[in-house]
Order: structure tokens, then sequence, then C-alpha cells
């Protein structure tokens, strides 16, 4: 014998009052704090100035936009997020390569499911900036 849809246990789930809502408890959170606040931040270089493309560590600790040139890639690791940041002057192997890179680099590491934010140079300067500063 069929239930009305008003006597099914599931519509009586769904409809219940007295069952917390737990999206009412939970605050809203700075992402600009969760994404910048960071240890120790791995710099890395993809560059094909040798003729072939390199990736390695450039810099540990603190960087700073100085240490950015525009004719290669970046690949900064905060241990929150991953930024892949792409310079002006960069050549088409680097570009395509980026990202592979960023990803096989994650891969490697113990925290592997990071989002990866790629950034170019002039358009997200801002971004590059706080994330190399906190």
């Amino acid at each position: 014998m069929p239930l009305s849809l008003l006597q099914h246990e599931i519509y009586h789930a769904l409809t219940e009052d007295d069952v917390p809502d737990e999206a009412e408890n939970m605050k809203p959170k700075d992402l600009t704090v969760e994404l910048f606040s960071m240890t120790t931040p791995c710099f890395r270089k993809l560059s094909d100035a040798s003729g072939n493309l390199t990736f390695k560590v450039e810099k540990s600790g603190s960087v700073s936009t100085s240490n950015l040139d525009s004719k290669d890639v970046f690949i900064v690791d905060t241990k929150k997020a991953v930024f892949v940041w792409i310079g002006m002057e960069t050549s088409v192997a680097e570009r395509k390569n980026a990202m592979t890179y960023a990803h096989k680099y994650l891969q490697k590491t113990d925290h592997p499911l990071l989002s990866v934010t790629c950034l170019s140079e002039g358009k997200h300067d801002r971004q590059i900036r706080m994330a190399l500063s906190a």
C-alpha cells in the first residue's frame, strides 16, 4: 500500500523544524588571511634560458616581488595555496608548461590537493604581492 507524500519518512526528515541548521553556526572566514598565511614559502623557477626547461628552488623563506623576473615562470607554494606567476616575456614553452609543473610539484608534496592560481605579470600584481608578503 503506497504512502502519501506527506506521510513518507523522507518528507518528515526534510521538513523537521527541530533539526539544527549547521550553516547558522558557521561564520565567514577571511579568505585573504587563510590563503596567504604561511610559514615558509617555497619559491621555484621554471626557465628555459639554458635551452632546456629547468625547474628548481630559487629561494626559500622570505621572498619579494623583486625576486620575480619577467622572462621566467615562478611557482610560489605557501602551504595554503600555490601561485603560478607568469612573466610578460616568458617563452611559449614556459607558458605552456607552467601549470603542468605546478601540479607535478604538488603531487610530490604532503599537500597535493591545494588550489593552484595562475597570475600574469601586470594583471594580478596585488595578489602576488600579498602572497609574497604574508
